[in-house]
Order: C-alpha cells, then structure tokens, then sequence
C-alpha cells in the first residue's frame, strides 16, 4: 500500500461519516424496461456509485460556505493559517485559500482551451503544488506540518480537501449489484471524470460496503476497461474518453452495441454514450445526483433505474431475453 493510500485510509477509518437522508428519485422515460445482448457495463463514479452529497449542499450559497470550511479544515490542519493571512488580512484565511484554488484550475483550463482542447481536465495535484509554492515563497514550511515526500505533499492536501469537502459513500446496493452482473458473465469497467484520489476512495467504500469481501476496486472492475479523465487530459463529455474506451472493448471482442454505460448525468454520460454507440442506462434514484439539465425529452436512454437493487435483473447477458 502506498503512503498516501496508508493516509487514506487512516483518515477515512478515523473521520469519515455517514450523512443519513431519505433519497427522493425522480422519473424519466427509457426505451425499454429490460435490455439483453450485454457483455460489459461501464460505469460513472460520482453521482452514480458514489454518493456525494452531505449537508450544506442544499443550495448554491451553503454549498459554497460548506467548500469553504473544507479549505478552513485543511489549512488549519497543514498549518497554513498565518500565512495565508499574511497573503491577505482583509479575507478570512479559507476564502484566500479556495481563491487561490479556483483562480488556478480556471487559468489552467483556459490554457487547455486555448490550445484547442475540449472540456479540459487538469490533475489537481498540480494546482496544490503551484499553490504549496506561493506559500512557501512567503514562509510557508510544509515539513513542519506533514510527514510526506516533497513530491507526495501536494496529493496530500488534495485528498484531504475532497475528504472534507464532499460526502463519502456508496449508494446502497452498489457492490451486490456488481457482483451479482460478474456472476452472471458480464464484464465490469469504468468511465468518469475523476482525480488519483477516486480509485483510492472506491476501494474504501467498496471494501466497506463488502464487509471485506472485495479489497480493491479492481476486484470489481477490470483494469483495462478503467479510464479517468485525470489520465487522459480531457473530462467527459469528450470522445476521446469513449474511443479509448472502444479500442480496450475490442480487445475483449465487445462490441459498442453490446455495452451499457450508467451514469446519473443525461449530458455528460448518457448523450455522449449514445452519440457513441453504446447502450445506456440512467441513474435516477436521487434527485440531488441526477441531472436533466435541458435535454428533458431529448436525450432517452435504453432503460432508467432508481435502486441499484434493481439494476441486474434489468441487464442479461443473452439476445433472446432482449425487449
């Protein structure tokens, strides 16, 4: 196990919690109710096996002050307080913190952009180290403070500030569904905008929900059918993430047609997922996780589902039992 893995795990064993809420679903149309002839299910992260919400995210002006007090968190715990406020004594030291933060993915964005990048994704260890630089040009000693390789530091404070930032778990059912589809011949992978941080958090929260029973996330999902944007330079809904994903599918002998991507974003996963080929199915059973966005009525993926429960019996492996 790596160091910042042992960290993570540390962390999430010694402060995670649990954010308990009634779940309301919402409805949207699909073509069928049952789909047959699927040899892989590719699979969304955030928002469609991991549930993200905690409170605070009510509304845009709490779930600002809420990220906020994740930057006040990690500063306060990597000893960053005074000297942010020497940056800045008009601001608290959070707000110069998540300034820095914001300012710099969205210049590094623009940079992407111009050079004729779509939908960009940039590794946000990088942005931590930039601003790790410019506080150590004003004294700042991270030495002090955390015990990590130079090199390690900025994935540190990464984690910590998605830690502390989002909520931490899996919707229920999540791990029994995808055992249940391997059981029944049918090839798991992933497709998500995502950080280095996701496949370490899937293996805390499918490792949990398992009661043990899976101790790595790849014991779910085959690595080769693995693709994050953070890898890749570009988030979803850019193609390129699907057509990497196509050239590893025909290794397997998978067609597109043959394959359902689940997401719980109509235009992030389910229309560039259609625009490809592929078969799709559209997560509904949270109204915090679901986005419609203006594609209501355009966008109608193969089938929806509202309870992980439920999604295997809605998938089969063989043509004949295709609706």
């Amino acid at each position: 196990m790596s160091d910042i893995a042992e960290f993570a795990r540390n962390l999430h064993e010694k402060e995670a919690q649990k954010y308990k809420r009634e779940l309301v679903p919402i409805s949207y149309p699909s073509k069928s109710e049952k789909i047959g002839d699927i040899r892989a299910v590719i699979c969304d992260v955030y928002g469609t096996l991991v549930n993200y919400w905690k409170p605070g995210f009510q509304n845009a002006s709490s779930r600002s002050q809420s990220l906020l007090n994740a930057f006040k968190t990690v500063a306060e715990r990597f000893g960053m307080t005074e000297t942010l406020v020497s940056i800045n004594e008009a601001e608290l030291p959070e707000k110069t913190l998540s300034d820095f933060y914001h300012g710099l993915l969205a210049l590094q964005h623009e940079k992407m952009a111009q050079k004729g990048v779509l939908y960009p994704e940039v590794k946000i260890e990088e942005i931590w180290s930039i601003i790790l630089m410019l506080l150590k040009r004003r004294g700042y000693k991270p030495e002090e403070f955390i015990e990590a390789s130079e090199q390690d530091i900025p994935r540190y404070l990464a984690f910590c500030y998605n830690f502390y930032s989002l909520g931490r778990d899996l919707y229920d059912g999540v791990v029994d569904a995808l055992s249940r589809l391997k059981e029944n011949n049918i090839t798991l992978g992933l497709l998500s905008n995502a950080q280095f941080y996701t496949p370490i958090d899937l293996t805390l929260l499918i490792r949990e929900q398992s009661n043990g029973k899976y101790d790595d996330f790849n014991e779910l999902f085959d690595p080769d059918l693995t693709f994050f944007s953070y890898e890749y330079g570009v988030a979803k809904p850019n193609q390129i993430l699907f057509r990497r994903l196509f050239d590893a599918l025909y290794e397997f002998q998978i067609l597109p047609s043959q394959t359902i991507l689940v997401g719980n974003d109509l235009l992030l996963d389910i229309e560039p997922a259609i625009e490809a080929g592929m078969k799709t199915a559209f997560f509904t059973g949270d109204s915090a996780g679901a986005f419609v966005h203006d594609l209501s009525g355009k966008v109608i993926p193969d089938i929806s589902f509202q309870d992980w429960n439920q999604f295997p019996s809605m998938i089969s492996f063989y043509a004949q039992e295709k609706s």
